[in-house]
């Protein structure tokens, strides 16, 4: 029987855990490397604080990446935000495989010709269900709905040329978007747990009202998550 393939994969971190929370939770690295090596433990991951100026040199110093979520969004001025958007189009138009989780998504969108804009909507928190509709065969999906926990009040309203809406719901059209070959952007966060979500929701009750937070935690109480399939996925994605 052939051994499985050793993927290297970086890590395009954009932001972490408050320090508050990093005895609690530990970091983003963490949580992603928890995530995927139960999904595909031939997967390695090498970290880099993209969110503080720092990027592979040259695209192919992996075989694919992974970009993290943010408490930024991806229209602020900002040097590190313009940074990896540029490295984003270098992996796209050398032909390097990469996947975006929340923030990461929509900056994959908006770096290749897509918008990403504050929701009308408001805020997303808690655990959302979304429908695939454009599954591609390599998602081998058990089904076509899937839930995971959500954070923001971004969202990609316009996709760029050549990507499809692979899954939706009625809070967020582009709930996942692909080229179906390069890119693949997911809006919800496999990384998390439900314990991070409602730390994250008591950390912004004040921004998100009573009345969010409240049916945040109604949510993380009455519904599980499959985080450990989505990630399934982003191994299948880099590896089909």
């Amino acid at each position: 029987m052939p051994q499985p393939t050793t993927l290297k994969i970086g890590l395009l971190l954009c932001d972490d855990v408050p320090e508050d929370g990093r005895e609690r939770f530990g970091d983003y690295c963490g949580m992603f490397n928890r995530g995927v090596h139960a999904a595909d433990p031939d997967i390695e991951l090498t970290p880099y604080n993209a969110y503080k100026g720092e990027l592979p040199v040259d695209p192919h110093a992996h075989d694919g990446y992974l970009i993290s979520g943010s408490g930024a969004s991806v229209f602020d001025d900002e040097q590190w935000i313009r940074e990896l958007m540029a490295f984003v189009r270098q992996c796209y138009q050398q032909r390097v495989r990469t996947v975006g989780i929340c923030f990461g998504h929509q900056l994959i969108a908006h770096a290749l010709g897509g918008e990403t804009i504050r929701s009308e909507n408001g805020w997303g928190f808690g655990i959302h269900s979304a429908r695939l509709q454009d599954a591609p065969e390599w998602m081998h999906a058990q089904s076509r709905d899937y839930r995971l926990i959500v954070i923001h009040q971004d969202q990609v309203v316009s996709l760029p040329k050549g990507f499809s809406t692979v899954a939706t719901n009625d809070f967020c059209v582009n709930s996942m978007i692909t080229d179906h070959d390069l890119m693949l952007g997911i809006q919800g966060h496999p990384e998390f747990n439900k314990e991070y979500c409602a730390y994250r929701a008591d950390f912004r009750r004040q921004t998100i009202g009573e009345d969010k937070h409240t049916e945040t935690m109604e949510l993380l109480a009455n519904n599980e998550t499959d985080s450990s399939e989505v990630f399934g996925w982003v191994s299948q994605f880099f590896r089909h």
